[in-house]
């Protein structure tokens, strides 16, 4: 359906972009908010990136997936935006165990749903923008590695050694942020 519409759009029924930015934009906001980390640009970077797509829907090539296309060009505008406001910042690289995060799995399983998005979503804004967009895209959006890769940029062979990484990185500030609010309320 989404290829009969890109060929309808190309030949001038431009009406029928309204199902790409219905279907898409939810996503392209959570991609685009793992990037830039802040509400308002990642509205302006997922408006941006549909007027892109929809300027270059013409180079999409047919035999990827829409969305991966898509998805790419959030990134790259969420990160061109990055680049010119200079907001870059990273995180020391921290050495945790992979024992103690699997031995930790089972307290966090304990926390309520709500409770657990928070810590999340405080955690991720932790995190420097790569490891926040991979980490957000391979579990909260449930992408394969490959589309993970294609996504972000990164080559399928290293993504998944920066996934470990983010993944101790993620732990180390989810162990912080629990540590200090189990002992505030004591």
């Amino acid at each position: 359906m989404e290829l009969l519409y890109i060929r309808e759009i190309l030949e001038g029924n431009t009406s029928r972009f309204a199902y790409f930015v219905e279907t898409y934009k939810d996503m392209a906001y959570s991609v685009a908010f793992s990037v830039v980390n802040h509400k308002e640009e990642a509205e302006d970077v997922v408006q941006d990136a549909f007027v892109k797509a929809y300027q270059s829907l013409h180079t999409f090539r047919k035999e990827a997936k829409f969305s991966t296309w898509f998805y790419r060009i959030v990134v790259n505008t969420a990160l061109t935006r990055m680049k010119r406001n200079q907001k870059f910042s990273d995180m020391a690289n921290y050495e945790v165990s992979d024992a103690l995060i699997e031995n930790t799995a089972e307290a966090y399983q304990q926390l309520a749903l709500a409770e657990q998005r928070k810590y999340i979503d405080l955690a991720l804004a932790e995190l420097n923008n790569e490891d926040r967009l991979t980490l957000t895209l391979y579990y909260l959006h449930e992408c394969t590695m490959e589309e993970v890769s294609e996504i972000s940029g990164i080559p399928t062979e290293n993504l998944k050694m920066k996934m470990h990484r983010a993944r101790k990185k993620m732990y180390f500030v989810l162990s912080k942020l629990l540590n200090s609010d189990s002992k505030s309320l004591m």
